[in-house]
């Protein structure tokens, strides 16, 4: 099946606005596909990529280290959203970690194939309103991070990680690196919200069955 029609909400994303329908079809389907289903670094920090991953399903992980091995998230991209094209056009070594996650799907599209996208004048104006877009979301992000009390950062997470799938194939202990709290503190707000029947909970994975639940427990604590 061809990737337009396996993936057609990716001719909606930012990357593509203002293009002919066509183009955009016949660009997907020239990407291979790649299915993760573990966990995989599609993305080296310090190395210069030579092909930009679009999200097609799932999310992809974005962290830093540094030289003493300290680890930071900094953010997770999900369906519709590129990864490794500001080095790869730039032609310098990747600031981040890019790590699929479980069950995510990635089309690829290697550097020479892009960069003929480029040369169309609306794609300076389409890459930079995707990257604007998600500096506004990583500073929203960091208002929660830095106002929020531990309850709302946990909420704020699970929302955001699943919005592209409501299965999330994570750990507590992942959660809380993400929320930057321990993992009995997200153990004792994912009970709350087990017990009110908003999350289900099992090894490894945690399902969101009513991201409404979340949202209103947000706007009760603030």
């Amino acid at each position: 099946m061809k990737n337009s029609i396996r993936f057609p909400h990716l001719k909606s994303c930012l990357l593509f606005d203002g293009l002919d329908d066509q183009y955009k079809s016949d660009f997907l389907d020239g990407c291979s596909v790649r299915v993760h289903s573990t966990a995989e670094e599609i993305l080296t920090q310090g190395e210069t990529p030579l092909e930009v991953f679009i999200i097609a399903a799932g999310s992809v992980e974005i962290s830093s280290t540094t030289e003493s091995c300290h680890r930071a998230i900094i953010t997770h991209l999900t369906a519709g959203e590129t990864a490794g094209e500001p080095e790869m056009i730039a032609q310098v070594p990747c600031v981040a970690n890019a790590v699929a996650q479980p069950n995510t799907v990635t089309l690829v599209c290697p550097r020479a194939d892009f960069m003929t996208l480029m040369r169309l004048d609306i794609m300076l104006r389409n890459i930079f309103r995707a990257h604007v877009w998600r500096m506004e979301r990583e500073n929203q992000f960091k208002v929660i991070d830095q106002f929020l009390p531990v309850g709302d950062r946990i909420t704020s997470y699970l929302l955001h990680l699943s919005e592209a799938n409501r299965v999330l194939h994570i750990s507590q202990s992942y959660l809380a690196s993400v929320a930057g709290c321990s993992r009995q503190t997200v153990n004792k707000v994912l009970k709350r919200f087990k017990d009110e029947g908003a999350v289900a909970i099992r090894k490894e994975e945690i399902q969101v069955l009513k991201p409404d639940k979340l949202r209103e427990s947000l706007h009760k604590d603030n």
